[in-house]
C-alpha cells in the first residue's frame, strides 16, 4: 500500500455502513470502481473510499464519472464507490464513511449531502490517520479535519452571473432565485456571490427565492406560480441548469418568450443548457467545471507522499453569454 495501515479501535456506528456499501456494489458502480481483486486487495494499489452523492443530475453524473475514471486501476488505485441512498440522505453517507475508516482505506474522498454533521466522522478519520479530501461541496467543520477542498469557486461563478445581470439590466430588474437543496454550502455560496455582485446597484428588486431541489420539474412548477403572481418578472437566476431549463418551460407556458420577456441565467454548463442557450431559451450559462479528477489524483498522491497541499484547490471554468457562444461551446465539446 502507498499509505501505512492503521490499527483501529471499536467503531460504534459502522454496521449500517457495511450494508450501504454492499448495496452500492450492486448499483452499477462496480464497472468503474471494481476492487481489482479476487477476494483480496492488491497490495500495489492505493485504496480510496469515495463517499459520493450518486445520481443527481447532469453535473453530478459527469463529476462522479470523472472521479471514477481518474482513480482507475491503471492509475494505481482501488476505488470504493459509495453513493448516498438518495441525494439528500446524509445517514447513508455517514455509515459509508465509518465503514471506510473501519476498513482502513488509505484516503477518503467526500462529497457531502449536507454541510453540517461531519465533525464526529472527520475526527474518526483523523484518529485513524486517514486523510480526507473534500470534492465539490464544503462542510461546516474545522479545516484542520480535512486536507483540502477541490471545487470550482461557487462565489466567483455566481458572481459572474451577477456581473452579467448588472450589465444586462443597467437600471435593475425584478428577479427571482431558484435555489438548490437547502443547507448545502453550494447554495449559500451561490447566493453570496450573486448578491455581492448586484449589491450597491439601484433598481434590483428580489421578488423571492425558493428551492426547486435542482430539478427541471420543480423549477417549472415554482416559476409557473411566480409568474401568475408577478407578471412583471424580468430575470430568473437559477442555481443550476436543470432548474433554469424548467423555468424556461414555465415562461413559454405563460405565453412569454424566454430570453426576451424574461431572461434566465444558470450555473453548470451541461449540454442541454448550452443547447437551450444556443436556441435563445437561456440567456447566460456559467460553467461549473465537473472535470477535476486529475486534480483529485494529484492531491491524493501528494498527501500520501507527505507533501504540502493547498487547503483550497480551485477548478477553473468559463462563461457563455449568447446563442453563438452556446453553439461554439457545443461544437468544442464543452458540455456534458
Amino acid at each position: 500500500m502507498a499509505h501505512k495501515k492503521r490499527m483501529l479501535g471499536m467503531l460504534g456506528f459502522v454496521g449500517a455502513g457495511v450494508l450501504a456499501l454492499s448495496l452500492a456494489g450492486c448499483s452499477g458502480a462496480a464497472d468503474n470502481a471494481d476492487s481489482g481483486s479476487d477476494g483480496g486487495s492488491d497490495s500495489e494499489l492505493t485504496t480510496v473510499g469515495f463517499v459520493a452523492v450518486g445520481p443527481e443530475g447532469g453535473w453530478r453524473n459527469a463529476n462522479e464519472q470523472a472521479i471514477k475514471d481518474a482513480f482507475s486501476e491503471d492509475a494505481g488505485f482501488d476505488l470504493k464507490y459509495a453513493p448516498a441512498a438518495s441525494p439528500t440522505d446524509q445517514k447513508s453517507q455517514l455509515d459509508a464513511f465509518a465503514t471506510f475508516v473501519n476498513d482502513e482505506v488509505d484516503v477518503i474522498l467526500l462529497t457531502a449531502t449536507e454541510a453540517s454533521g461531519w465533525d464526529d466522522s472527520l475526527k474518526l478519520a483523523e484518529e485513524a490517520e486517514i486523510p480526507v479530501i473534500l470534492l465539490d461541496r464544503g462542510v461546516d467543520s474545522s479545516d484542520d479535519l480535512y486536507v483540502t477542498r477541490i471545487a470550482p469557486d461557487n462565489v466567483k461563478v455566481a458572481g459572474s452571473v451577477g456581473d452579467w445581470a448588472v450589465e444586462t439590466f443597467p437600471e435593475g430588474a425584478n428577479y427571482y432565485t431558484l435555489e438548490g437543496v437547502p443547507g448545502l454550502s453550494v447554495v449559500n455560496e451561490r447566493n453570496e456571490g450573486f448578491d455581492a455582485a448586484i449589491e450597491g446597484h439601484d433598481g434590483w428588486n428580489k421578488i423571492g427565492a425558493q428551492t426547486a431541489n435542482w430539478t427541471a420539474d420543480e423549477g417549472k412548477s415554482v416559476i409557473e406560480t411566480v409568474l401568475k403572481e408577478n407578471p412583471d418578472l424580468q430575470f430568473i437566476f437559477a442555481q443550476n441548469d436543470e432548474m433554469g431549463i424548467g423555468a424556461a418551460a414555465a415562461v413559454t407556458a405563460a405565453g412569454l418568450v424566454p430570453g426576451t420577456d424574461v431572461k434566465i441565467a444558470t450555473i453548470d454548463g451541461t449540454t442541454p443548457a448550452l443547447e437551450a442557450l444556443a436556441a435563445g431559451d437561456l440567456s447566460f450559462v456559467a460553467q461549473y467545471n465537473p472535470f477535476f479528477g486529475d486534480l483529485a489524483v494529484d492531491a491524493v498522491n501528494d498527501t500520501l507522499a507527505g507533501e504540502t497541499v493547498e487547503k483550497t484547490i480551485v477548478v477553473p471554468g468559463e462563461t457563455f453569454d449568447s446563442p453563438e457562444a452556446g453553439q461554439a461551446a457545443i461544437d468544442a465539446g464543452k458540455g456534458f
